[in-house]
């Protein structure tokens, strides 16, 4: 089997997670992305649902805190941090798409 047929293969429901906002109400999001940044691990995630075309597009990121069970997602509030730690994943997610392992899943 190939690394395409195991990704095909790939289960979206155990990237879903639910996130509560600060009024109570629980969404569920996709995981999309998980990058280091100096030092730092960010977690990058899409709605699951959607309700708008605008709300396809937004990405919601926050900083991982701790490992393991004790691990937290953190809300970033330095609108400069959140502008850098998304340029870096655009960053990244540029060279893999340019890589060889991405050419070899599209084939």
């Amino acid at each position: 089997m190939n690394e395409k047929d195991l990704l095909e293969e790939y289960d979206e429901e155990e990237r879903v997670i639910e996130l509560e906002d600060e009024e109570g109400n629980v969404e569920k999001f996709y995981h999309i992305a998980t990058i280091e940044y100096r030092g730092d691990t960010y977690c990058f995630f899409q709605k699951a649902e959607p309700e708008t075309e605008e709300e396809e597009d937004e990405v919601v990121i926050f900083r991982l805190e701790g490992e393991g069970d004790d691990a937290q997602l953190m809300i970033l509030e330095d609108e400069q941090l959140l502008d850098e730690v998304f340029a870096e994943f655009c960053h990244q997610y540029e060279e893999f798409e340019n890589s060889n392992e991405a050419m070899q899943l599209d084939s």
